[in-house]
């Protein structure tokens, strides 16, 4: 028994009631006294007594099972949560709740499978299926195709479970999927459906851990989106969940993406399949800010042209969310970035230049000529939308998180990156100045940046444009977007990245842990820590260890100094 108490991560034995013994089983939810408090806990195992030589007491001392609450976790999923308690260092109390049924009392509903549908014969199904046969793997599927084919190829095989990043990805995808003739359950809200049997079992994160009765397969849509990533500790990932899931039901798992995670391309490096389609990417052009006659201004033709068009849709994304300060020199207009981790350079307040990733001071002068004159690039969203309301007649929507969700064709849409999730379509997406996120000091920066791009290219379409604003336009990622053929570059640049985190021993060939404490503990009293290396962040520590063993046993030995004051987050997703 785990009892549902914050703080308490211990497994306890009760004895169960016979009036209670035919409602109990693995997982169910009950309620127990524990310590003169009435909690609920999951039941974690069941056994006769007579099984137990490691009970040290009487078994007649055993408190009882109060009574049975209703529904909890999957049978078949218990030993998962624990296995993932376990592997990202965190309560397995946590993991059960992510893992129980949205209702304590579960409803009666007959199991229901679609007619009979023909298979999709397009790329994407096509090379789903033979993936399939060959035990699942890794499925690239350019962002202007659609991942649902390959879904309603493998549904043919028996029932599928979909895990999406997004729970608005999981609407929209069970409509298109039943439109096909499926039947599907749409997880939290569909459990009892999903437990009884449908075609397609389909949800956002935590549905990894939904009941799919006769499950045969498991599919995840975008595996390199952030949003996998269970934010909470532990943070776990749903796409490796996934995997895990799959390997214990002895059932393939298949991950698309466009642009798949290092993770993904190191470990199925001999299991990946890429689709080929005609126009994979839509049009991603480059636009120089520096030619702009405006010094410091973002309205470059390329912008102003897409949003003074009458009816064309533009989404402007300018991302102003951390530290990172865009250094430009006076008289050049030279970005200001480091030598050597291609990181933006900080100004000090005596004037210099440093890296905040790298320590290194590249002194005072600008780095291509010279001069001693910096200006520091400025403007938000709110400024942009002034700016570009003066330019345009369409209506200009400022998009932000108290805005509501109105869509109108022929607007501007005006926001952060979130911008690229609450509008439906546009025409054309404008990063108005990519560099601000290309250069920030963290090593995941540029897969971030692509992340961005393959949202905005599924946004526009196949014959919508993404424009690109930067002042490093010899970049080599965005030199790879910007080609003819961005699909294989990209590709190609993926692999250059990855043989880069091999030569630095990054993940995914090292394990990582962001720790923090509350205050007023902190880190000045730390304990000596073999085999990891430690870099200082705001306040917290990065450890990274060659070893999955030895990540976990410096966690150990911080838990043991800190007691409850710590907090580790496993496998940060940034960094």
């Amino acid at each position: 028994m785990v009892p549902e108490v914050t703080g308490i991560d211990k497994v306890f034995d009760y004895f169960v009631p016979e009036s209670l013994v035919p409602r109990v089983g693995r997982g169910t939810r009950v309620r127990i006294d524990l310590n003169g408090r009435r909690v609920g806990g999951w039941v974690v195992a069941i056994g006769s007594v007579h099984e137990r030589s490691d009970l040290q007491f009487d078994v007649d001392r055993l408190a009882p099972i109060i009574s049975v609450s209703g529904d909890g976790v999957s049978p078949d999923v218990v030993e998962l949560t624990k296995w993932m308690s376990q592997r990202w260092l965190g309560s397995w109390r946590a993991t059960l709740s992510s893992a129980t049924a949205p209702r304590m009392r579960s409803r009666h509903v007959n199991p229901r499978h679609g007619a009979s549908v023909n298979v999709p014969e397009d790329a994407v199904a096509t090379s789903a299926q033979e993936l399939l046969r060959n035990g699942g793997g890794l499925l690239v599927v350019p962002p202007t195709a659609s991942a649902l084919s390959a879904v309603a190829a493998i549904a043919h095989n028996g029932p599928v479970l979909v895990v999406c990043p997004t729970q608005r990805m999981a609407v929209l995808g069970a409509a298109s999927l039943r439109r096909r003739g499926f039947t599907t359950a749409l997880v939290p809200d569909d459990w009892d459906a999903a437990k009884a049997g449908v075609d397609i079992v389909i949800g956002a994160r935590s549905a990894v851990l939904a009941p799919c009765a006769d499950l045969s397969s498991i599919v995840v849509i975008d595996e390199h989106d952030e949003l996998h990533h269970e934010e909470r500790s532990p943070t776990w990932n749903s796409v490796e969940v996934a995997q895990e899931r799959a390997r214990r039901a002895a059932i393939p798992c298949v991950l698309t993406s466009a642009i798949p995670s290092a993770r993904a391309l190191h470990t199925l490096h001999q299991s990946t399949s890429v689709v080929s389609v005609e126009n994979a990417w839509p049009r991603i052009e480059v636009v120089n800010l520096d030619d702009v006659p405006v010094a410091g201004s973002l309205l470059s033709s390329e912008m102003l042209s897409s949003v003074s068009t009458a009816g064309v849709t533009t989404v402007c994304v300018l991302n102003t969310k951390g530290k990172a300060r865009l250094i430009v020199c006076k008289s050049c207009r030279a970005v200001q970035a480091c030598r050597t981790c291609t990181s933006l350079l900080t100004q000090t307040e005596d004037g210099g230049l440093v890296c905040v990733r790298c320590n290194e001071d590249a002194g005072a002068v600008c780095i291509t000529c010279g001069r001693t004159a910096f200006v520091v690039a400025k403007g938000g969203v709110s400024q942009l939308v002034n700016q570009v309301m003066k330019s345009t007649r369409n209506p200009v929507i400022e998009v932000s998180s108290d805005a509501d969700d109105s869509w109108t064709k022929g607007s501007v849409f005006i926001g952060t990156e979130a911008v690229l999730y609450r509008i439906p379509f546009a025409d054309a997406v404008v990063f108005a100045d990519i560099d601000r996120d290309l250069s920030v000091p963290r090593l995941t920066a540029s897969r971030e940046v692509l992340s961005l791009v393959a949202r905005a290219a599924r946004l526009v379409g196949p014959h919508g444009r993404v424009v690109l604003q930067t002042r490093q336009p010899s970049h080599p990622l965005l030199h790879a977007m910007s080609s003819l053929q961005p699909q294989n570059e990209i590709l190609q640049w993926m692999e250059k990245d990855l043989a880069q985190r091999q030569l630095f021993a990054m993940p995914p060939f090292s394990f990582m842990a962001r720790v923090s404490v509350v205050s007023p503990k902190s880190f000045d009293d730390m304990p000596e820590l073999f085999d990891v290396d430690i870099a200082r962040e705001e306040g917290a520590i990065i450890a990274k260890a060659v070893d999955q063993a030895a990540l976990e046993k410096s966690v150990f030995v911080l838990r043991a100094h800190y007691g409850t004051a710590l907090r580790v987050h496993v496998d940060p997703k940034r960094y």
